[in-house]
């Protein structure tokens, strides 16, 4: 039965990302998607913050506080892999620009794809990283069905606006079923893991605080790079420690564990958020 869970946790994440990529390229237009590609000097600060300032706070974290190996080895894996499915979905909801939180989930990504099969031997010797397996993750999930979704909306608008209600409600709802797999299949890991969890919490508040100082005083880009910042990719984390590190469980449950606390975290502060908007 669990096994059966498990498998329907991953079909509903990949039914998760891809709708949601599908869901706002169906409303965007390509120049929509690239104006914030323009702004070099916010494209230099996101990198600066995702793949230099988070890694050197998560290891600087991890070497001050006692965490366990499998714990270490997930956190450092997360500070290295940017551009969550999850950023576009929590900016909308603060009535922040989406088009900034597209723009910077693909730099991230992107990034993240070469970035990360070079991170990884240094950080872990004696570890490596296929390229492809991470490429592949990101192409099939993200990045095929958003270029598909802007093509649709470029040569077929019409089509694009009448279906894109559906992708809408789609991602809704997998969001739902999501948050009730996790809590049957892994309540007993966190409770028997809390240890880890003030860990996590604190690497989530810094990266996530991080994000905010480096978007300056404009509130978009505030928002935007608290949450982009700040969720990092766990699900390409996940990735990583199950293809490297099988004899640490706690290296693929810790990103598991930021996504739960990460977006328990920012879903009721981008609400208020959006209200106050």
């Amino acid at each position: 039965m669990k096994e059966i869970i498990e498998i329907l946790f991953k079909v509903f994440m990949f039914a998760f990302v891809s709708g949601s990529m599908i869901s706002l390229g169906l409303g965007l237009t390509i120049s929509q998607l690239i104006e914030p590609f323009k702004n070099i000097r916010m494209v230099i600060l996101s990198i600066v913050a995702n793949f230099v300032i988070v890694p050197l706070f998560a290891l600087g974290m991890v070497w001050v506080l006692p965490v366990s190996e499998g714990v270490r080895v997930g956190i450092l894996l997360l500070s290295i892999s940017g551009g969550a499915p999850f950023i576009p979905k929590v900016v909308e909801i603060a009535k922040g620009k989406i088009t900034g939180a597209i723009g910077l989930m693909l730099l991230l990504l992107i990034l993240t794809m070469f970035f990360m099969p070079m991170a990884v031997p240094l950080m872990f010797p004696g570890a490596s990283v296929s390229a492809w397996s991470i490429a592949r993750l990101l192409l099939f999930s993200m990045l095929i069905p958003l270029a598909l979704a802007l093509f649709i909306r470029a040569r077929f608008p019409d089509i694009a606006k009448r279906i894109q209600p559906f992708f809408a409600k789609l991602t809704n709802f997998t969001i739902v079923v999501l948050i009730v797999i996790v809590a049957y299949i892994y309540t007993k890991v966190i409770v028997s893991n809390t240890s880890a969890l003030p860990v996590i919490f604190l690497f989530f508040l810094g990266a996530m605080g991080i994000g905010y100082f480096t978007g300056g005083k404009n509130r978009n880009a505030r928002i935007t790079l608290s949450v982009g910042t700040g969720l990092r990719n766990p699900p390409v984390a996940m990735l990583v420690a199950s293809q490297n590190f099988s004899s640490e469980p706690m290296a693929a449950i810790t990103p598991l564990l930021t996504i739960i606390v990460g977006l328990s975290i920012l879903l009721p502060l981008a609400k208020r958020i959006g209200k106050k908007a």
